[in-house]
């Protein structure tokens, strides 16, 4: 899954609502951030394999834990009806004091075509 294709999957399920990296000020709650924190190499004994996996971290932010996580749930029934989907891994909520905003977040692995 690309960068270009999880944009595209939040933005379906929550339209003008998906940004990457951060919300613009002043973006009404509620509102989903996708970041990619890392990718690797996927390798075999016999060098590149010629995929990368790559890690999203995907996070829900508004003003209920409730809601925070039913955005973050249907966001998660969208990667599991995508052709191929990824694996979820590490599944949280959160309150953040500063934005006084819930936050429930999740990270997927998935892979793409390297070069």
């Amino acid at each position: 899954m690309t960068v270009a294709e999880l944009f595209a999957l939040l933005d379906a399920v929550m339209p003008g609502k998906a940004f990457k990296g951060l919300a613009p000020a002043g973006t009404p709650e509620p509102y989903v951030v996708y970041s990619r924190p890392w990718e690797q190499p996927d390798n075999t004994l016999c060098g590149y394999a010629y995929r990368e996996e790559v890690h999203y971290q995907i996070d829900s932010y508004a003003k209920t834990s409730a809601e925070a996580v039913a955005n973050l749930k249907a966001v998660k029934a969208a990667l599991r009806a995508s052709p191929d989907p990824p694996n979820v891994e590490n599944e949280q909520d959160l309150y953040e004091t500063d934005t006084r905003l819930h936050r429930s977040m999740m990270t997927i692995t998935t892979a793409t075509e390297g070069v």
